[in-house]
Protein backbone atom coordinates (compact mmCIF):
# COMPACT_ATOMS: atom_id res chain seq x y z
CA UNK A 1 0.00 0.00 0.00
CA UNK A 2 1.45 3.36 -0.43
CA UNK A 3 1.98 6.36 1.15
CA UNK A 4 -1.03 7.58 -0.11
CA UNK A 5 -3.29 5.04 -0.04
CA UNK A 6 -2.78 5.38 3.62
CA UNK A 7 -3.35 8.47 4.56
CA UNK A 8 -6.42 8.36 2.36
CA UNK A 9 -7.78 5.39 4.47
CA UNK A 10 -6.86 7.25 7.73
CA UNK A 11 -8.59 10.46 6.15
CA UNK A 12 -11.91 8.19 6.04
CA UNK A 13 -11.33 6.69 10.11
CA UNK A 14 -12.21 10.79 11.28
CA UNK A 15 -14.00 12.67 8.42
CA UNK A 16 -13.29 15.77 9.82
CA UNK A 17 -9.71 14.86 10.06
CA UNK A 18 -7.29 17.26 8.31
CA UNK A 19 -5.55 15.45 4.89
CA UNK A 20 -2.65 17.05 5.29
CA UNK A 21 -2.33 16.06 9.18
CA UNK A 22 -2.57 12.32 8.34
CA UNK A 23 1.43 12.47 7.00
CA UNK A 24 2.14 13.72 10.35
CA UNK A 25 -0.03 11.04 12.24
CA UNK A 26 1.07 8.35 10.05
CA UNK A 27 4.79 9.02 10.46
CA UNK A 28 4.69 9.61 14.40
CA UNK A 29 3.16 5.80 14.50
CA UNK A 30 5.73 4.74 12.05
CA UNK A 31 8.46 6.36 14.31
CA UNK A 32 7.24 5.13 17.30
CA UNK A 33 7.25 1.81 15.86
CA UNK A 34 10.44 1.56 14.71
CA UNK A 35 11.72 2.45 18.23
CA UNK A 36 10.24 0.26 19.78
CA UNK A 37 12.05 -2.62 18.35
CA UNK A 38 15.31 -3.52 16.86
CA UNK A 39 13.85 -4.77 12.98
CA UNK A 40 15.78 -5.85 10.77
CA UNK A 41 15.27 -3.25 8.34
CA UNK A 42 16.94 -1.16 10.69
CA UNK A 43 20.82 -2.79 10.59
CA UNK A 44 23.01 -1.69 7.84
CA UNK A 45 25.95 -3.39 6.75
CA UNK A 46 28.32 -0.85 5.16
CA UNK A 47 31.80 0.37 3.99
CA UNK A 48 34.70 2.77 4.41
CA UNK A 49 37.77 2.96 2.32
CA UNK A 50 40.41 5.35 4.10
CA UNK A 51 42.81 6.71 0.89
CA UNK A 52 45.97 6.80 1.01
CA UNK A 53 47.68 9.82 2.06
CA UNK A 54 48.81 12.99 -0.32
CA UNK A 55 52.36 14.39 0.40
CA UNK A 56 53.12 17.35 -1.36
CA UNK A 57 56.30 18.78 -1.47
CA UNK A 58 55.48 23.01 -1.90
CA UNK A 59 52.23 25.19 -0.66
CA UNK A 60 52.06 28.47 -0.53
CA UNK A 61 49.64 29.26 2.80
CA UNK A 62 49.21 33.21 4.14
CA UNK A 63 47.91 33.11 7.85
CA UNK A 64 44.40 35.13 8.06
CA UNK A 65 43.35 33.56 4.69
CA UNK A 66 41.14 30.37 3.49
CA UNK A 67 42.96 29.23 0.88
CA UNK A 68 46.27 27.36 0.43
CA UNK A 69 47.80 27.05 -3.22
CA UNK A 70 49.69 24.02 -4.88
CA UNK A 71 52.66 23.72 -7.09
CA UNK A 72 51.54 22.92 -10.45
CA UNK A 73 53.81 19.62 -9.83
CA UNK A 74 51.38 18.85 -6.76
CA UNK A 75 47.90 19.77 -8.40
CA UNK A 76 48.80 17.66 -10.94
CA UNK A 77 49.80 15.06 -8.54
CA UNK A 78 46.99 15.07 -6.51
CA UNK A 79 44.82 15.36 -9.39
CA UNK A 80 46.46 11.45 -10.30
CA UNK A 81 45.48 10.71 -6.64
CA UNK A 82 41.88 11.80 -6.69
CA UNK A 83 41.27 9.52 -10.13
CA UNK A 84 42.46 6.56 -8.15
CA UNK A 85 40.18 6.84 -5.15
CA UNK A 86 36.65 7.92 -5.72
CA UNK A 87 35.55 6.52 -2.71
CA UNK A 88 36.81 9.77 -0.82
CA UNK A 89 36.11 13.43 -2.12
CA UNK A 90 38.98 15.82 -1.87
CA UNK A 91 35.91 17.90 0.63
CA UNK A 92 36.08 14.90 2.90
CA UNK A 93 39.79 15.10 3.31
CA UNK A 94 41.41 17.35 5.88
CA UNK A 95 45.04 19.16 5.25
CA UNK A 96 47.56 20.04 7.58
CA UNK A 97 51.27 21.30 7.24
CA UNK A 98 53.50 19.37 9.60
CA UNK A 99 51.70 19.00 13.10
CA UNK A 100 50.02 22.35 12.79
CA UNK A 101 45.86 22.44 12.69
CA UNK A 102 44.26 20.15 10.85
CA UNK A 103 41.53 21.71 8.29
CA UNK A 104 38.46 20.30 6.33
CA UNK A 105 39.09 21.05 2.67
CA UNK A 106 35.12 22.64 0.92
CA UNK A 107 36.47 23.17 -1.62
CA UNK A 108 38.68 22.52 -4.54
CA UNK A 109 39.90 24.75 -7.78
CA UNK A 110 42.32 22.44 -10.38
CA UNK A 111 42.36 25.48 -12.49
CA UNK A 112 43.47 28.32 -12.05
CA UNK A 113 43.35 30.48 -14.49
CA UNK A 114 46.22 32.91 -13.80
CA UNK A 115 48.26 31.04 -12.58
CA UNK A 116 47.84 27.22 -13.36
CA UNK A 117 48.05 26.42 -9.70
CA UNK A 118 45.36 24.51 -7.92
CA UNK A 119 43.84 26.18 -5.00
CA UNK A 120 42.34 24.61 -1.64
CA UNK A 121 39.55 26.27 -0.20
CA UNK A 122 39.75 25.42 3.72
CA UNK A 123 36.78 25.15 6.20
CA UNK A 124 38.22 28.25 8.41
CA UNK A 125 41.31 30.66 8.27
CA UNK A 126 44.39 29.12 8.12
CA UNK A 127 45.86 29.84 11.65
CA UNK A 128 49.66 29.03 11.26
CA UNK A 129 52.44 31.17 10.03
CA UNK A 130 52.64 32.39 6.34
CA UNK A 131 54.79 29.57 4.34
CA UNK A 132 55.87 29.72 0.66
CA UNK A 133 56.98 26.02 -1.13
CA UNK A 134 56.07 24.02 2.27
CA UNK A 135 55.61 20.14 2.44
CA UNK A 136 52.41 19.57 3.50
CA UNK A 137 49.47 16.65 3.59
CA UNK A 138 46.28 15.35 2.63
CA UNK A 139 44.33 12.35 4.30
CA UNK A 140 41.23 11.56 5.55
CA UNK A 141 40.03 11.23 9.33
CA UNK A 142 36.81 11.79 9.73
CA UNK A 143 34.07 9.74 8.07
CA UNK A 144 30.34 9.36 8.02
CA UNK A 145 28.77 6.09 7.94
CA UNK A 146 27.97 4.79 4.62
CA UNK A 147 25.77 1.87 2.77
CA UNK A 148 25.72 1.09 -1.06
CA UNK A 149 28.01 3.66 -1.54
CA UNK A 150 26.16 6.57 -0.46
CA UNK A 151 26.43 8.64 3.73
CA UNK A 152 23.21 7.72 5.65
CA UNK A 153 22.14 10.35 7.82
CA UNK A 154 19.37 8.19 9.92
CA UNK A 155 22.46 6.47 11.66
CA UNK A 156 21.64 5.51 15.62
CA UNK A 157 24.22 3.85 16.89
CA UNK A 158 27.70 1.01 16.16
CA UNK A 159 27.94 -2.80 16.21
CA UNK A 160 30.64 -3.25 15.05
CA UNK A 161 33.64 -1.18 13.00
CA UNK A 162 35.92 -4.16 11.88
CA UNK A 163 39.60 -3.48 10.14
CA UNK A 164 39.78 -6.69 7.52
CA UNK A 165 43.15 -6.18 6.60
CA UNK A 166 43.89 -7.04 9.86
CA UNK A 167 40.50 -8.71 11.05
CA UNK A 168 39.99 -6.59 13.81
CA UNK A 169 37.27 -4.96 15.37
CA UNK A 170 38.07 -1.07 16.01
CA UNK A 171 36.19 0.04 19.19
CA UNK A 172 33.70 1.96 19.26
CA UNK A 173 32.70 3.37 23.30
CA UNK A 174 36.50 3.28 24.61
CA UNK A 175 36.91 7.11 23.92
CA UNK A 176 35.12 10.59 23.77
CA UNK A 177 36.43 13.51 21.53
CA UNK A 178 37.52 14.97 25.16
CA UNK A 179 39.48 12.33 25.59
CA UNK A 180 41.46 12.09 22.47
CA UNK A 181 42.11 15.65 23.16
CA UNK A 182 43.58 14.90 26.03
CA UNK A 183 45.71 11.55 25.05
CA UNK A 184 46.27 12.79 21.86
CA UNK A 185 46.06 16.66 21.38
CA UNK A 186 47.65 17.53 18.27
CA UNK A 187 46.46 13.90 16.70
CA UNK A 188 49.89 12.76 15.61
CA UNK A 189 49.24 8.89 16.40
CA UNK A 190 49.16 7.79 12.54
CA UNK A 191 48.83 4.46 11.19
CA UNK A 192 46.74 1.73 12.33
CA UNK A 193 43.37 3.09 13.74
CA UNK A 194 41.91 1.81 16.99
CA UNK A 195 38.99 3.85 17.99
CA UNK A 196 35.99 5.39 16.13
CA UNK A 197 35.24 8.55 18.09
CA UNK A 198 32.05 10.85 17.63
CA UNK A 199 33.69 14.03 16.41
CA UNK A 200 31.32 16.90 15.06
CA UNK A 201 28.45 17.78 12.56
CA UNK A 202 29.68 18.04 8.66
CA UNK A 203 29.65 22.17 8.77
CA UNK A 204 30.37 22.58 5.11
CA UNK A 205 26.91 24.27 3.62
CA UNK A 206 27.86 22.82 0.19
CA UNK A 207 27.99 19.72 1.50
CA UNK A 208 25.37 16.83 0.38
CA UNK A 209 25.55 15.36 4.07
CA UNK A 210 25.64 19.02 6.24
CA UNK A 211 25.07 18.83 9.57
CA UNK A 212 25.32 15.06 9.70
CA UNK A 213 27.73 13.36 12.36
CA UNK A 214 31.01 12.65 11.61
CA UNK A 215 33.58 10.18 13.23
CA UNK A 216 37.26 10.08 13.71
CA UNK A 217 39.41 7.23 13.25
CA UNK A 218 41.91 7.70 15.47
CA UNK A 219 45.18 7.74 14.79
CA UNK A 220 44.74 8.40 11.55
CA UNK A 221 44.92 5.76 8.79
CA UNK A 222 47.83 7.10 6.05
CA UNK A 223 47.39 3.93 3.74
CA UNK A 224 44.62 2.31 2.08
CA UNK A 225 42.31 0.23 4.63
CA UNK A 226 39.06 -1.25 4.16
CA UNK A 227 36.30 -0.95 7.01
CA UNK A 228 33.08 -3.08 7.54
CA UNK A 229 30.62 -1.26 9.15
CA UNK A 230 27.68 -3.10 11.04
CA UNK A 231 24.93 -0.33 12.70
CA UNK A 232 21.53 0.37 13.37
CA UNK A 233 19.89 2.78 11.70
CA UNK A 234 16.60 5.19 13.03
CA UNK A 235 14.92 4.74 9.48
CA UNK A 236 13.38 7.40 7.58
CA UNK A 237 9.87 9.04 7.28
CA UNK A 238 7.34 8.62 4.34
CA UNK A 239 7.44 11.32 2.27
CA UNK A 240 6.51 10.93 -1.65
CA UNK A 241 2.83 9.59 -2.38
CA UNK A 242 4.34 5.99 -3.91
CA UNK A 243 6.50 5.64 -0.63
CA UNK A 244 5.78 2.26 1.07
CA UNK A 245 6.64 0.26 3.79
CA UNK A 246 9.85 -2.40 4.67
CA UNK A 247 8.37 -5.55 3.38
CA UNK A 248 8.40 -7.18 7.16
CA UNK A 249 5.90 -4.20 8.75
CA UNK A 250 2.10 -4.44 7.57
CA UNK A 251 -0.10 -0.86 6.96
CA UNK A 252 -2.00 -2.31 9.58
CA UNK A 253 0.02 -2.63 12.32
CA UNK A 254 0.95 1.41 11.74
CA UNK A 255 -2.66 2.41 10.43
CA UNK A 256 -4.00 1.38 14.40
CA UNK A 257 -1.57 3.22 15.73
CA UNK A 258 -2.14 6.21 13.39
CA UNK A 259 -5.63 5.69 14.52
CA UNK A 260 -5.26 5.98 18.21
CA UNK A 261 -3.67 9.68 17.30
CA UNK A 262 -6.66 10.42 15.11
CA UNK A 263 -8.85 9.61 17.61
CA UNK A 264 -7.45 11.75 19.96
CA UNK A 265 -7.42 14.72 18.08
CA UNK A 266 -10.92 13.62 17.72
CA UNK A 267 -11.41 13.71 20.99
CA UNK A 268 -9.73 16.60 21.66
CA UNK A 269 -11.82 18.62 18.76
CA UNK A 270 -15.33 17.26 18.91
CA UNK A 271 -17.79 19.75 19.99
CA UNK A 272 -20.33 20.35 23.11
CA UNK A 273 -23.12 18.61 21.28
CA UNK A 274 -24.44 15.56 23.73
CA UNK A 275 -22.18 11.96 23.12
CA UNK A 276 -25.00 10.23 21.87
CA UNK A 277 -24.75 12.28 18.42
CA UNK A 278 -21.23 10.97 17.41
CA UNK A 279 -19.04 8.42 17.79
CA UNK A 280 -17.23 7.30 21.42
CA UNK A 281 -13.47 8.32 20.87
CA UNK A 282 -11.87 7.32 24.06
CA UNK A 283 -13.55 3.50 23.28
CA UNK A 284 -12.12 3.63 19.77
CA UNK A 285 -8.76 4.80 20.78
CA UNK A 286 -8.81 1.86 23.36
CA UNK A 287 -9.65 -0.59 20.36
CA UNK A 288 -7.10 0.84 17.91
CA UNK A 289 -4.80 0.64 20.07
CA UNK A 290 -5.37 -3.11 21.42
CA UNK A 291 -5.13 -4.12 17.55
CA UNK A 292 -2.09 -2.69 17.29
CA UNK A 293 -0.55 -4.50 19.99
CA UNK A 294 -1.81 -7.64 18.95
CA UNK A 295 -0.43 -6.99 15.58
CA UNK A 296 2.68 -5.47 16.05
CA UNK A 297 3.98 -8.94 18.33
CA UNK A 298 3.13 -11.04 15.16
CA UNK A 299 5.00 -8.70 12.87
CA UNK A 300 8.11 -8.57 15.48
CA UNK A 301 7.72 -11.95 16.15
CA UNK A 302 8.07 -12.79 12.32
CA UNK A 303 10.77 -10.01 11.79
CA UNK A 304 12.80 -11.59 15.08
CA UNK A 305 14.04 -14.82 12.73
CA UNK A 306 15.52 -12.19 10.20
CA UNK A 307 17.32 -9.87 12.97
CA UNK A 308 18.88 -13.26 14.41
CA UNK A 309 20.30 -14.75 11.14
CA UNK A 310 21.57 -11.09 10.21
CA UNK A 311 23.59 -11.21 13.32
CA UNK A 312 24.62 -14.59 12.58
CA UNK A 313 25.74 -14.28 9.30
CA UNK A 314 27.91 -11.04 10.67
CA UNK A 315 29.37 -12.84 13.74
CA UNK A 316 31.05 -10.34 15.85
CA UNK A 317 34.82 -10.47 17.27
CA UNK A 318 35.61 -12.41 20.02
CA UNK A 319 37.81 -9.84 21.42
CA UNK A 320 40.69 -10.02 19.84
CA UNK A 321 40.95 -6.55 19.65
CA UNK A 322 41.91 -6.26 22.61
CA UNK A 323 45.53 -8.74 22.30
CA UNK A 324 48.61 -7.78 20.22
CA UNK A 325 49.02 -8.85 16.73
CA UNK A 326 51.12 -8.85 13.71
CA UNK A 327 50.16 -8.98 10.12
CA UNK A 328 52.75 -11.01 8.26
CA UNK A 329 50.86 -9.76 4.83
CA UNK A 330 50.70 -6.12 5.81
CA UNK A 331 53.85 -6.10 7.58
CA UNK A 332 52.46 -3.97 10.22
CA UNK A 333 51.61 -4.54 13.85
CA UNK A 334 49.50 -2.82 16.83
CA UNK A 335 49.74 -3.04 20.85
CA UNK A 336 45.80 -4.25 20.97
CA UNK A 337 43.87 -2.96 24.34
CA UNK A 338 47.29 -1.17 25.57
CA UNK A 339 46.51 1.85 23.58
Amino acid sequence: MSFLSMRTELRGSVPKLPFSYTTTLINRAYRTIRERNLWSFLLFNGQWIAPQQFTGSAITTTQGSSTVVMSAADASALATALTASPYSLITSRQFRVASGGLYDIWGYAPNTPSAGLTTLILDRWYGEASATGVPFSIYQCYYIPTVANSPITDFKTWISVRDMADFRSLFTDRYTRRDLDIRDPQRTWYGIPTDVVPYAPDANPQSATYSTLRFELWGAPTYTLNYQLLGTRRGTDLVNPTDTLPVVLGEDCVLALARVYAYEWAEANKDLAPRSVGPDWKYLMGSARKEHEDLLRIYRRADREQVDLWFTTFRLGDGSDLWPYYNSMGNTAAPGGIV
